[in-house]
Order: C-alpha cells, then sequence, then structure tokens
C-alpha cells in the first residue's frame, strides 16, 4: 500500500512539475547531444573497444604460456630402484611453452582487424541515424511551433470575424447563415489550434528524449534554422544532362563513403581469412618450443637391511662391499639428496598430414567460410542497387521541396494579399462572410504548404547525407 503510493504520488508530482526556462539551442548543439545521449551510439562505441581487443587478443598467440608449478607425487614399487624411492618434491619457477601455426596465426589477425574497421564503421552508421532523426524533430519542432502560431492568428481574425458578424446579425446586416457560419468556422480553428498545440508538445516531448532532457523541459529551435539562403535553392541543376551528372557524383561518393559499403567489403576479407585460417592446419606446419627451470628434491625410502661390513671390520667381504658403494652410487646419480637444480628446453614442429584428408573437419570449416565469402557478393550488388535509388529518391524529393518553396513563397504573398481584399471588401458589403472565410482558408493553406516544403527540404538534404556517407550538404 506504501508502495502505491509512493508511486502515485511521485506521478502526480511529475504531473504539475513547471516547465523550465525557455533556451534557444541551435541545430549542431542538438546534433551534438542526441549523439552522446543515444544509447545505440554507445553501444556500438563499446563494440569498438571489444573489437579492438579482439585483435589484442590475436596477438596474445604469440605470447607463451608461462606458469609456476608446485608439485609432490607418493610412490611405491615391490621391487626395483623406484622400490628405494618413496616420492619426489618438485618446484617449477619458469614453466613456459608457446604453439604457432604461421597460417593460423596470420589469418586469424586480418580477420580480428577487419571486425574491427567494420564495428568502426558502425558507429559511423549509427551516428548518420542518429542525425537524421535529430534533424527531423528538430525542424519538426519548428513546423509544429509555425503552425500553432499560424492557428493562433488564424483564430484571432475569425474570432474578430465573428464579432463583426453577430453585431451584423443583431442589427439584421447578416443574414442567419452567415452568423452560423461564422460560429463554425471559429469552432473548427479552435479545435485546429488544440491539434497544433500538442503536436507541438509532442515534438518538443520526443526532441528532449533525443538530446536526454526531460520531457518537459521547454525547448526553442532556432527560427533562422528554418531559413534557406539563395544558394541553397540555386545549388540545385536546372537540366535533365546536369542532374544526373550530380546523381552520378553522388552515387560515387556513396559507394566510396557509405559505411555499409565498407563493412560488406570488411566482411568479405574477414570471412576469406576465417577460411584460410581453417586451411592453415594442413598447409603450415605448427612450430613449438617449451623450457623450464626449476628444482626437484627425491624422497628414499630407509633401507631394510644394514650396509656389509667395510674394511677392518668382521665378516668384511671385498666384492659385496665393493657392490653396495657402486648400487649406493647409482641410486645417488639417480635419485641425489637434497635439492638439485634443472633446466631444460624443448623446440620443434608438427605437421598434422591427417588433415589432408577432406575428411578432416578443417576443410568443412573453409568450405563454410568461403561460402559465406560468396554470399557477400551478391549483397553488394544488392547494396548498391538500394543506394542508387536511396539517392534518386532523395534528390527527387530535394528537388521537389525546392520547386514548392519557389512556388509557395510567392503563393504566400498572393493569399496574403487576397486576404486583406477579403477583409476590405466584406466590412464594406461588397462580398459575403464566406468568401472572407475562404480566403482565411486559402492564406491557412498556403502557408502550411511553404512551411512543409521547408521541412521537407532541410530533412531530404539531411537523408541525402546519410545515403551518400559524407555531408554533401553543410548542416548549419
Amino acid at each position: 500500500m506504501t508502495l502505491k503510493i509512493t508511486c502515485l504520488t511521485a506521478v502526480i508530482a511529475l504531473a504539475t512539475v513547471p516547465l523550465s526556462a525557455s533556451e534557444t539551442i541551435p541545430l549542431r548543439d542538438v546534433i551534438r547531444l542526441a549523439i552522446e545521449n543515444n544509447n545505440s551510439c554507445r553501444t556500438s562505441i563499446e563494440a569498438v573497444e571489444e573489437s579492438r581487443f579482439k585483435v589484442r587478443e590475436s596477438w596474445g598467440m604469440l605470447w607463451p604460456s608461462l606458469s609456476t608449478d608446485v608439485s609432490y607425487t607418493r610412490q611405491g614399487a615391490d621391487a626395483g630402484f623406484n622400490a628405494n624411492i618413496d616420492g619426489r618434491y618438485e618446484v617449477k619457477f619458469v614453466n613456459g611453452q608457446i604453439t604457432v601455426n604461421p597460417g593460423v596465426f596470420y589469418n586469424t589477425l586480418q580477420a580480428s582487424r577487419n571486425a574491427h574497421i567494420i564495428a568502426e564503421n558502425n558507429v559511423r552508421k549509427v551516428k548518420g541515424d542518429t542525425v537524421v532523426r535529430a534533424i527531423q524533430s528538430y525542424y519538426r519542432l519548428l513546423l509544429a511551433r509555425e503552425g500553432a502560431a499560424m492557428r493562433e492568428e488564424s483564430i484571432r481574425a475569425l474570432e474578430e470575424n465573428l464579432k463583426t458578424v453577430t453585431i451584423g446579425y443583431n442589427k439584421g446586416i447578416f443574414s442567419r447563415l452567415d452568423y452560423l457560419r461564422a460560429q463554425v468556422a471559429f469552432a473548427n480553428e479552435k479545435t485546429q489550434l488544440i491539434n497544433a498545440e500538442n503536436d507541438a508538445l509532442s515534438a518538443m516531448a520526443d526532441l528532449n528524449i533525443q538530446i536526454g532532457n526531460d520531457i518537459f523541459f521547454r525547448l526553442d529551435p532556432d527560427p533562422g534554422a528554418m531559413q534557406l539562403r539563395p544558394e541553397d535553392l540555386s545549388a540545385l541543376p536546372s537540366d535533365a544532362d546536369g542532374e544526373r551528372r550530380l546523381l552520378v557524383v553522388m552515387i560515387g561518393e556513396a559507394l566510396r563513403h557509405r559505411p555499409e559499403v565498407i563493412q560488406i567489403k570488411k566482411t568479405k576479407e574477414m570471412r576469406e581469412n576465417t577460411a584460410a585460417a581453417a586451411e592453415a592446419i594442413y598447409l603450415w606446419p605448427s612450430f613449438f618450443a617449451s623450457g623450464s627451470y626449476g628444482t626437484s628434491k627425491t624422497v628414499s625410502s630407509p633401507s631394510s637391511s644394514a650396509p656389509p661390513p667395510g674394511p677392518g671390520e668382521p665378516g668384511y667381504d671385498p666384492i659385496q662391499y665393493q657392490f653396495y658403494q657402486m648400487m649406493s652410487g647409482v641410486q645417488e646419480s639417480f635419485a641425489p639428496s637434497g635439492w638439485n637444480n634443472s633446466w631444460s628446453i624443448t623446440a620443434g614442429a608438427s605437421y598434422r598430414w591427417g588433415a589432408l584428408s577432406p575428411l578432416d573437419f578443417s576443410h568443412a570449416r573453409g568450405n563454410q567460410s568461403r561460402s559465406s565469402a560468396k554470399q557477400t557478393e551478391f549483397q553488394m550488388d544488392d547494396f548498391i542497387k538500394s543506394v542508387k535509388l536511396e539517392i534518386q529518391r532523395g534528390y527527387l524529393k530535394l528537388k521537389a521541396a525546392s520547386t514548392s518553396i519557389a512556388s509557395q513563397q510567392g503563393n504566400v504573398k498572393t493569399a496574403e494579399e487576397s486576404l486583406k481584399v477579403a477583409v476590405t471588401q466584406f466590412r464594406n458589403g461588397i462580398i459575403d462572410n464566406t468568401k472572407l472565410i475562404e480566403a482565411n482558408v486559402q492564406l491557412i493553406t498556403a502557408r502550411t504548404l511553404y512551411i512543409q516544403s521547408l521541412y521537407d527540404f532541410q530533412v531530404a538534404r539531411a537523408e541525402l547525407n546519410r545515403a551518400i556517407g559524407v555531408d554533401y550538404f553543410p548542416v548549419r
């Protein structure tokens, strides 16, 4: 129950938090913050670190395995030399070994390097997608704010019109139909204003989420970002040949710079390296080396019989005594008393000739990787086709937006002048209320199309930059 009350209190408090102070934020800052706060970007950057350690792991194949070993062996035997030994202490201060197949090492290293390049280009790809989403959200907020402001201006005009018609209707100047039309137009515009304000709030929340803010944080995009410079519109060719040449240049740039193109190329190389590493098992010998340095001590078992009498002692037998001395020397040589240092070094090569058989797993593994590398050729072909279509569609969208901007600029001025004339004629009784409302609707439509064209133009530029793989159209 306490948890429910706490959660409910938190929800109510969140809902009543006042908006923060307005902050004007330029587009470049939005892009930077969006990249910094995007979890996909963070994940891809960590993947680059992971791939870097994978390269280091491949280099580690040249580093020997080093250790220090301590052991104690307990043993027993009924007869023979081992019957005189109870156990053995052994300490190897340094024990090292290494085995390297040159072909496996080289191709594994190259595959890890290619994987690292793939990860780096994935960061570029994710950042490109993040930039496009940030630009879309930024201009969507500008578009929604402009739409809401336009609706506010329109509702003020319709409210003034409703007051005028109401007074005229009460005096018998306007008909009931004019009065009802004015009421309906005003009520409809109020609904449109509410929808426009909701769109603006939704767009602001979306942009705040992308840049790491709370959804209620008040953001004011730079209004100047919506304005275009004359060179922005004149940069596009006006003839078909010029458009074709521009598209060829864009496609060429894309095939050189798109991260996906580089990723597919490196994926093919990586799979070929993997195949070569598998084949190196039977194409190359494996070289090995090992060495150790340490000390050991043999624990001899106590003798069950007394040594034979020595010279000058009763019962002395020279032959028996010499044999005993000889056996004692042999035992001391093979199982010396005390701690004895020792070292050893071994080097050589091993060739797995059994892997020459097609039944060995290395052949199947290599063929799998070769087949996988072949598949990337088809992926590259499909991707090149999709890039051509993506760039053409993006350019056509940019061209359509540019044409619409040029036409709607004059259209907005014409609609504004038309509304002024309609207001004057309405006040002078030349036209009825219907014509005035139509003029207002035409102005709203013209402004909406113009603002939408500006939005489409900026978004099309961002999408083309992503399609090309470089900032072909600089972001202001």
